[in-house]
């Protein structure tokens, strides 16, 4: 499997691909391919449901400055890094059905992010300024709403 793993990241970073399909593969952990060297400059969409993941790597943004859309639904995420935050790019962000008891406020710096899942977390609060032009809560335990959050 990390063959495979390695070899596919190999190949989208030689063919330099904008989409890179990272689904159902039982990871752990992020995978440290994605980020070496200049990390995969060109990519705009990135696909990890249905891991395993517990945390993302602090220089994500670093390492894949360009991605618009990122998917780690269905997850076991708890915390996302600050560094999220300097993901300029992006513009949707799916992180519904991990286990997310907070979100860090620098998700409020993604003035470009129209779509934000967190549906089916453990989420207390929303941290103010996490604007987005399409958020989906969902089953999330909400005990305190950020102002712009209108509640039905």
């Amino acid at each position: 499997m990390a063959s495979e793993l390695c070899k596919t990241i190999s190949v989208a970073r030689l063919e330099k691909h904008k989409n890179l399909f990272l689904n159902y593969r039982n990871l752990h952990h992020f995978p440290l391919e994605l980020l070496k060297d200049e990390g995969l400059q060109y990519l705009e969409r990135l696909y990890m449901k249905r891991n395993s993941l517990t945390t993302l790597p602090e220089n994500l943004a670093q390492k894949l400055p360009n991605l618009v859309e990122l998917y780690l639904h269905s997850n076991n995420i708890v915390v996302v890094p600050e560094a999220i935050g300097s993901l300029v790019k992006l513009q949707c962000l799916d992180l519904s059905d991990n286990a997310l008891e907070i979100v860090c406020p620098e998700i409020g710096r993604l003035r470009a992010l129209r779509h934000l899942r967190l549906a089916n977390n453990q989420l207390q609060f929303l941290p103010p300024g996490a604007t987005v032009g399409n958020g989906t809560v969902g089953e999330s335990p909400l005990t305190r709403f950020p102002e712009w959050l209108i509640v039905f």
